[in-house]
C-alpha cells in the first residue's frame, strides 16, 4: 500500500483508497481461505481421558449414557 501511495494518480484519487483496500483484501481471502482449509484437516480427535479433565460435565453426560467411546470425533469448523 506504501509503494501505490507514491504514485500521483493513487494520491490523487484518495477517495478510493478505502474501496481499493477492502477488495484487495477481500481478494486475498478468497484465495487463502479455501487453500487452508485444503491443507489443513477439518476433522480431529480428542482421547476422553483428556476430556475428563478438560470438559468434565461433557464426560459426566457421556457416563450417564452409559456409552463412554476411546476417542471422540468433532469438526474443528473455521
Amino acid at each position: 500500500m506504501e509503494k501505490l501511495e507514491t504514485y500521483k494518480s493513487f494520491k490523487r484519487l484518495s477517495f478510493l483508497h478505502a474501496p481499493f483496500q477492502v477488495m484487495v483484501v477481500g481478494c486475498f481471502l478468497t484465495v487463502m481461505v479455501p487453500t487452508a482449509c485444503a491443507l489443513f484437516p477439518q476433522t480431529a480427535s480428542l482421547n476422553t481421558n483428556v476430556m475428563r479433565i478438560m470438559e468434565p460435565e461433557f464426560y459426566e453426560q457421556m457416563k450417564k449414557s452409559g456409552n463412554v467411546p476411546e476417542k471422540v470425533y468433532f469438526n474443528k469448523g473455521l
